[in-house]
């Protein structure tokens, strides 16, 4: 599991992955709220329907993001 405060643009070699299933929920904790992500791995994964990985992102987090979306034109 990773908690995701602030994120930095690096230039790096990077490729498109396989596409997996994802769920999301709200955490709140101490007043604060989190969005929680799951990926559950790709078709081929042997333990289908198993969270594989978890992220979580901070309000700041999100705010760099839609802050990121908006600036690359999405």
């Amino acid at each position: 599991m990773a908690l995701i405060n602030k994120m930095e643009r690096i230039s790096r070699n990077s490729k498109v992955h396989a596409e997996v299933e994802t769920s999301y929920n709200v955490v709140i904790k101490n007043g604060k709220k989190y969005v929680q992500l799951n990926t559950y791995g790709s078709r081929e994964r042997k333990q289908k329907g198993e969270v594989s990985q978890t992220i979580q992102l901070s309000e700041e987090a999100i705010n760099k993001l839609q802050e990121i979306i908006k600036n690359e034109d999405y």
